[in-house]
This record gives structure tokens, sequence and C-alpha cells, in this order.
């Protein structure tokens, strides 16, 4: 889904495009932004597939970088931090950081372009699809980016009907298109005058 994503927006767009990873080698999380502020990027988006011990537990969500004390946040968190080497609670600086750069806002608002497209293109004909809305929670990969990042959760693994979907190629280029459209909007409002692709040339 993120290399169609990255097709959608290099093509409509013209934007420069910079995968963290173009198949399934895994890559350290704290690699990821490190790629990220290398290249300069405008924006960071992490592509995930949630997980529950609730097996009904249904819909998407899109995260941005900040303190929380929601437990169902903090857990997405640990669950998706669990491959680093580093704990919650030894991320509490490193958290804070994000603050001193002044990006909690825009990220929050990059949030929620992405996460209003992306329930807006799913859930029709998708009974029971849930807007879990835009979280916010410390997630390992986000920490250290020098751009709006956000962390979006397309849908539920453990659930059955979200795991049927995602195997179906038709689905999943919903997910992408559904994507761009938060993405797409998000840029269209950084700079007045200059269309999308004059923005993502950086001109």
């Amino acid at each position: 889904m993120a290399l169609r994503l990255g097709k959608l927006l290099h093509d409509r767009l013209g934007s420069e495009i910079i995968y963290t990873r173009s198949d399934d080698t895994f890559i350290p999380l704290e690699t990821r932004t490190a790629i990220a502020n290398k290249a300069q990027a405008d924006l960071f988006l992490s592509i995930h597939a949630n997980s529950s011990s609730d097996a009904s537990a249904r819909g998407v969500e899109t995260y941005y970088l900040n303190f929380t004390s929601s437990p169902d946040a903090l857990e997405t968190a640990a669950r998706e931090n669990a491959v680093s080497d580093q704990s919650i609670h030894q991320l509490s600086d490193l958290v804070k950081k994000i603050a001193l750069k002044d990006k909690i806002a825009e990220s929050r608002e990059f949030a929620g372009d992405v996460e209003q497209s992306l329930y807006g293109g799913l859930q029709r004909g998708n009974a029971g699809l849930k807007d879990r809305g835009v979280k916010k929670a410390p997630f390992v990969v986000l920490i250290g980016a020098n751009m709006p990042s956000i962390l979006a959760e397309i849908s539920f693994v453990t659930n059955a009907k979200d795991a049927r979907q995602l195997q179906q190629p038709e689905y999943r280029e919903r997910v992408a298109e559904s994507l761009y459209k938060g993405v797409a909007k998000y840029a269209g409002g950084l700079s007045g005058a200059k269309t999308p692709s004059e923005r993502a040339r950086g001109n």
C-alpha cells in the first residue's frame, strides 16, 4: 500500500518519494525517521496494520507524536514500539524534543486530514467500519522527525473482515487512494498560491 500511495503522489503531485523500505526487509524504527531527516523530507507518513486482543475491533485511526494517558493509545504504541530497544519510559525525554521543534500542531493537522480521508474513502459499502479518530502516542518511529509526521493504522489484521479485505488488491488500492487524498489535502494547505506539484518539487 505504501508503494501504491507513493506512485499516486508521484504521478499526481509530482512529489519525490523516499521509501524507508520497498519490501518486507526490516528497518529499525529509529532508522526510518533518520532516513526521512537525511532526505530533508517535507512530510513523514508511517503506514501500519493494527492488531487487538479484541477480535471485534475494527476501523482506522491516525496518530501523531505526543504524550498520552490513554490506555488504548499506549497499548498500540507499545505494540508498535516492541521491535525497538527503547521502552516507553526511556522515550519521554526524546518525545519532549518534538515539542521544541514546534511540529505537534502541524502533525495533528496532517493526521486529521489523513484520518478524515482514510475513513471517508473506506466506509462506503463497509458496514461496521469505525472512525477511531486522531490520537496521540509516543511512537518510536515518529520521534526525532524534523517534519510533520504521523502514523496511520489502516485496518485490524486481527479482525476477520478487515483481514479478508486487506487480501484484496482492490481494497488495498482504496486504502492507497484514501491516504493519497489526505496527504494531498494537507499539502494543498501548506502554501498559499503554489500548486501541490510546485510545493512537492520545493519550488
